[in-house]
Formats: C-alpha cells, structure tokens, sequence
C-alpha cells in the first residue's frame, strides 16, 4: 500500500465566496491532487483546506495557494477571530496511511525551503518539525500575531527557520511543519457575553490550567451575536472531544449558560466519533472491527471484490 500524507493549509480569507472557489477549482486541476475538504468561515475569516495526492501534486497544489493569496490577501486589512501571522497562516504536513511523523517532517522541512525561496517570505517551522522546543506549539508562534510581527523578526531568538528575517506587510509570515492528525471544532454557546467565554477558553485550555494537547479561542457569530470557542484537540487520543465538551459543559453551569451546538471544522478522524458514541450510549465490549464499513475494507484491502 502506498504510503499517504494529507495537508491542511489554513488561508486568511473566509468572507470572498468568489475567490474561495476559484482558488478551489485551481487546486482541482492539479494532476494526481484529490481535494478532500474546504471548509469557509466568516467569523473567523479564514478557510481551512485539505488534500492529498502524490509529493509532486501536494507541492505543486502548495505553490498555487501560496501564489493566489499572495497576490488576494493583503494582511493589512484582514480581521478575524483567530490568532494567524499571514496570509497562509500555516501548512501542515500529516501522517495517514502507511506513513510515518518522520517522512511528514522531510516533506515540510522540504516545502518550507521551496516556498520560502520562491516567495522571499519567513517561514517558521512548528510541530515535529520544530528546531526548537518554544516552536513546537504553533500558539507560541503566533504570540502576538500579525501585528506584532515586524517587533519579533527584530528578535534573534524569533529568526525565522527559512527565508529573510524582513517584515512583509502584505503577506506577513507563514508556518510550515508536520503534525499527527488534528480535531478542531466549535462550541457555540447561549450567551453574548464575550468575558465569560474568555473564561471558559482559560478553564479548558492546557496552557491555562486545563485539558492536555487543547488549546481554545473565543469568538463571536456575528449573524446572532452569540459568542463561540474554537477548540483544536493535537492528540485527541490522550484528551478525546467527549472530554472537552463535558468539561466545557460543567464550567459553563457556574454561569448559568449552555453549549447549545457542536460544529466539526474540516476532516475528522472516524475514531473520534465512535469514542463519543461508546461514551454517550455507555457501550462496553465493542470492536471497532465490528463496524461493517471496517469488516468491507477489510476485505477490499485483502483483494476479495464484491461481483454481480
């Protein structure tokens, strides 16, 4: 079996329908690129893509994001609910089939010098691919994101991994790096006051006390003017959703409001949902191999094809 990687390129454009799709059908065109999922968000002002295909399809898919936001996006005028450092704000490589974290870290290490040297902008390495410990968290690189960017390319000890350590207004900077899979999603809640939403993030957070591999931002649905967390889990095999959300649930009764909708953002990982589903429903005993998708594959995989 051929060994498969994903990438998940997150743009700061969530509002420009127009321009999403275009974007999109570029990367449709690209021979041997399998475009799995586009994900838009106007509250946060971002787009979260994700593809696969073969090293040179993922590279070449790589460029034409890279060029198309660099010649839309101009980081001086972006707002949005949610941290980022540039017009691509990063680019994870990750790990699926028959493929390992280290192969991930040589096709970022790779990508990252590629897109530096052909778009002359600071790239800075996180994840597994991290050269130091600060940058392994890609919160620490975004610490006091785009707009305090020209102060932190003045420090040495924020000299970016590739590329010139000069302020590009425009475009800003960009992360690259490898990453096991990563589960976001959206608590919304019944409320509009943003502060208690701020102390819900702290409470369920790890930097701030809470859950393990979470991190949390608050954010407003302008549409209702409710206010929303988003939550990326990194290892959601240490700290499963279900923990999250009935951690959030309980700190959110001191304040007497609610979580009253879950949204996925992106691909998730099937097992995430059946985790879930075996908590809820308090089911014991069951295989995964049990799931009749899982026994069919099973069997394709095996070379045994169902015939007329």
């Amino acid at each position: 079996m051929s060994r498969v990687f994903s990438v998940i390129p997150n743009i700061c454009e969530g509002k420009d329908e127009k321009f999403i799709a275009l974007l999109t059908e570029k990367l449709k065109q690209v021979n041997n690129l399998i475009l799995l999922n586009v994900s838009m968000d106007k509250t946060r002002n971002r787009t979260v893509f994700s593809f696969t295909g073969t090293k040179e399809a993922i590279f070449e898919g790589g460029v034409i994001l890279y060029e198309e936001a660099h010649k839309h996006i101009d980081m001086r005028k972006h707002k949005g609910e949610y941290p980022r450092i540039g017009a691509v704000d990063v680019f994870p490589f990750v790990p699926l089939l028959q493929a390992t974290i280290e192969e991930a870290i040589v096709l970022a290490n790779e990508f990252a010098e590629k897109i530096s040297g052909m778009f002359k902008v600071p790239v800075y390495l996180f994840g597994e691919s991290a050269k130091f410990p600060i940058r392994h968290d890609v919160e620490n690189i975004r610490e006091g994101e785009y707009e305090g960017l020209a102060a932190r390319l003045k420090d040495p000890r924020w000299k970016p991994d590739f590329g010139p350590d000069e302020f590009k207004p425009d475009f800003g900077a960009t992360i690259i790096g490898a990453r096991l899979p990563l589960v976001s999603f959206k608590l919304k809640l019944s409320t509009s006051d943003l502060e208690i939403t701020r102390k819900l993030c702290r409470a369920i957070q790890h930097s701030t006390g809470g859950l393990r591999h979470v991190t949390a931002y608050s954010g407003v649905v302008h549409e209702t003017q409710q206010t929303q967390i988003t939550v990326s889990v990194s290892n959601y095999k240490v700290t499963p959703i279900y923990k999250v959300i009935e951690m959030t649930r309980m700190e959110a009764k001191r304040f007497g409001i609610q979580v009253v909708e879950t949204e996925m953002i992106g691909l998730i990982p099937e097992l995430v949902f059946l985790e879930s589903a075996m908590y809820y429903m308090n089911i014991s005993g069951f295989s995964y191999e049990n799931l009749i998708e899982k026994n069919i594959q099973q069997h394709l995989n095996e070379k045994v094809y169902f015939v007329n």
